[in-house]
């Protein structure tokens, strides 16, 4: 499957989306789409999200607490959310407006059982 049409329809399911990241363990982007002409931020915000996942697997490891599924993490203009993949991808879908968050998450969770289909 093309990720590219699947994160593409992402950003349309969810128009305060500026962009979605499809990544591997170590933070390398695979496919992204952005409403922005420049990806280097998405691509930027996507490593990022690497180190902290490692860091909450780390931590979910220690307390016993079971597998990570998905983190939000919100800032002052933008809130990303997170979702773990089989085999460390992820995928990273960050938003301007903090208002649409759990349609949001919603979406990125139906993307993602799509992803995690095709990674089997």
């Amino acid at each position: 499957m093309p990720f590219n049409y699947l994160l593409t329809n992402l950003l349309v399911d969810v128009p305060a989306a500026v962009g979605a990241i499809f990544l591997d363990e170590e933070g390398e982007a695979i496919d992204w789409v952005t409403r922005h002409n420049d990806p280097f931020d998405l691509k930027v915000e996507g490593a990022y999200h690497s180190v902290f996942k490692r860091r909450f697997d780390l931590v979910s490891k220690a307390t016993s607490s079971g597998s990570l599924r998905h983190y939000v993490l919100r800032g002052n203009s933008l809130v990303s959310l997170t979702h773990a993949l089989p085999d460390g991808y992820y995928l990273v879908l960050v938003l301007d407006r903090p208002g649409s968050t759990g349609r949001a998450l919603y979406h990125l969770r139906c993307a993602a059982d799509v992803v995690a289909r095709e990674l089997s």
